[in-house]
């Protein structure tokens, strides 16, 4: 069952509460049930929480941690979603009325969260090394798993002679070490974890594009014509959130990680997701053309098409 974490004004203490301006006290807060899950790259919901950045907002946000976060915005469990624009796509095609409002986190070429490694014993050191070799990725239906098949093509690797398998970050670095895999897609924090053990082939993200969306915002587009404000209040938190969490990593490390069950020094010690602090369709469209061409989205989808116009 989804772990309800807190209504936003409960966060906030009696004193805290003296600075915010009188009118906006006496104001009523807009509700909004969004779902989160607790990783970087999806973790601004969890600092406008933290900051009040939603109540500054004139908003009361129902925050539910949960993995089904899909299924819950489909059956109107959850107002706002966070989850990637093939997440979206998918239902768009086959006539679910869903679109993004708000930008999330964002993949950078120049602060790589997700890498494709080998063992750091490897003889392996380019990419046609890999044909006839077992790669693993977290999940087959992901957007690391179509990033490592681009990388493989874009890199001349015959993608039949290339076995592609699920297997959980925590595994990875155990499996590469026995050899039971050649390579493995890892994302932080087990990235950073096994800097001893295994070392980087290759930026296999970069093979979609240099810079893109992990995540986005989204929600029904019912919901978004009837609650316009609170829907341009959640993008404004949201982007206001994502400006803090950009330049105060120290400050929000121990937010991450109360959320993410991590130690504060494992969150120190990885390679932070940047959020976006806009709604830009160039961010999105690269990851639909990849998706199209592995046939995880049925039928091309125009980034444009899936944005909510606010």
């Amino acid at each position: 069952m989804p772990v309800i974490v807190s209504r936003c004004q409960a966060l906030l203490s009696a004193s805290a509460l003296l600075v915010f301006p009188r009118a906006l006290r006496a104001q009523s807060l807009l509700p909004v049930r969004m779902g989160a899950y607790p990783t970087d790259s999806y973790a601004q919901p969890f600092f406008a929480l933290d900051q009040g950045f939603f109540r500054r907002a004139g908003l009361d946000v129902d925050l539910t941690v949960t993995p089904a976060i899909m299924g819950a915005l489909a059956a109107g469990a959850l107002d706002v979603g966070i989850g990637d624009v093939i997440q979206v796509a998918n239902p768009v095609n086959a006539g679910v009325d869903l679109a993004i409002f708000a930008g999330g986190g964002l993949y950078s070429t120049d602060a790589p969260t997700s890498l494709l490694c080998v063992a750091r014993s490897s003889p392996i050191r380019v990419a046609k090394d890999l044909e006839g070799q077992t790669i693993a990725v977290v999940q087959l239906a992901t957007m690391s798993a179509l990033a490592v098949r681009e990388w493989l093509r874009q890199s001349g690797v015959d993608l039949d002679k290339v076995r592609l398998v699920e297997l959980p970050f925590a595994g990875m670095t155990a499996a590469l070490g026995r050899g039971t895999i050649a390579a493995a897609m890892l994302a932080e924090p087990f990235l950073s974890d096994g800097v001893n053990e295994v070392r980087p082939l290759g930026k296999a993200y970069d093979a979609i594009a240099k810079s893109f969306y992990i995540s986005t915002f989204m929600a029904s587009r019912g919901w978004l014509v009837k609650n316009a404000d609170a829907a341009k209040r959640v993008r404004q938190a949201l982007h206001d959130a994502s400006q803090w969490a950009n330049s105060h990593r120290d400050d929000s490390a121990p937010i991450l990680a109360k959320y993410a069950k991590l130690e504060v020094s494992r969150v120190r010690a990885m390679t932070r997701t940047t959020f976006a602090t806009s709604l830009d369709e160039r961010q999105m469209q690269p990851v639909l053309d990849v998706a199209y061409r592995y046939k995880q989205l049925t039928k091309p989808v125009n980034a444009t098409d899936i944005i909510a116009k606010l």
